[in-house]
């Protein structure tokens, strides 16, 4: 047994559901969670602003940090890992 990820398409189907159902489930309770672990966090915003920007999402700064808006959808972005 090797110490390496599976490229099983089984093993890669399960990995990519679980991941998605939790990015997913957090937008849906408004709030993403960041898998930028750097020290530059404006850099890592401004790049999500100029990408995201061609669709109409605005990032702007909101009471507890930065806040992806849409629409009338507004999604905290948060960084470092889930407490749970």
């Amino acid at each position: 047994m090797r110490n390496e990820p599976s490229n099983d398409p089984r093993d890669l189907l399960v990995k990519a559901a679980m991941r998605d159902a939790v990015t997913l489930g957090s937008i849906l309770e408004g709030e993403f969670r960041s898998t930028y672990e750097g020290p530059d966090k404006s850099a890592y915003l401004a790049a999500l602003r100029s990408w995201l920007g061609d669709f109409g999402v605005v990032i702007e700064e909101g009471e507890a940090g930065p806040v992806a808006a849409f629409a009338d959808r507004r999604i905290a972005i948060r960084f470092g890992r889930s407490g749970g």
